[in-house]
């Protein structure tokens, strides 16, 4: 079985799951010990290193007579799966595993912009500097707002943006470990 899993194909195979339990361990293992802001740096982190290093075990494999274009291919179908599985962990992690402190991160931008949009005179500052506030009485300016906040927490929301992020940087990354491996091999 090890040998088995030692092979190339199977290396690259199961390297975004390899990935994904290493993040899992790391982010786990952060839980609860650091601030939510500096959870969420640390998380984006480690995927950020992790799509990196699934990126160059695909890139650097051996493919006797491969063209950029197959190289480019064959390391993109892993990557993009651990953009996948990275999007899915992270809305798992955050509106799941650590809901109640993702919920209550939510109460407290509400009641910021509670504060803040409390008195009528800062507001009328406000609307001063802000041409769209201007047209917007303090109540609609604060549904605004809260409605604006909820849809940044929702995880359809999370996982849509997610996505979009880890594929736009699973395609840059394998585009140059595939160049660097076609420069390395040349």
């Amino acid at each position: 079985m090890a040998e088995e899993l030692r092979t190339p194909r199977n290396i690259i195979r199961w390297s975004p799951a390899i990935a994904v339990l290493l993040w899992w361990t790391i982010r786990l293992s952060t839980t609860g010990r650091v601030p939510f802001e500096t959870g969420i740096s640390i998380g984006v982190l480690v995927h950020f290193a992790l799509l990196i290093g699934v990126a160059l075990t695909a890139a650097f494999q051996r493919i006797e007579g491969a063209e950029f274009i197959d190289r480019f291919k064959l390391a993109l179908r892993p990557v993009v799966l651990y953009a996948l599985l990275a999007s899915v962990s992270t809305v798992c992690y955050h509106h799941v595993v650590c809901a109640q402190a993702t919920e209550l991160r939510l109460l407290e931008r509400e009641r910021f912009i509670d504060q803040s949009l409390s008195d009528e005179a800062a507001f009328a500052v406000l609307q001063e500097n802000d041409p769209a506030l201007a047209a917007m009485d303090l109540e609609t300016a604060r549904e605004r707002a809260k409605s604006s906040l909820r849809f940044q927490f929702d995880p359809l929301w999370h996982f849509t943006a997610s996505l979009l992020m880890w594929i736009a940087a699973a395609m840059s990354a394998v585009f140059v470990t595939s160049l660097l491996g076609q420069w390395l091999r040349s």
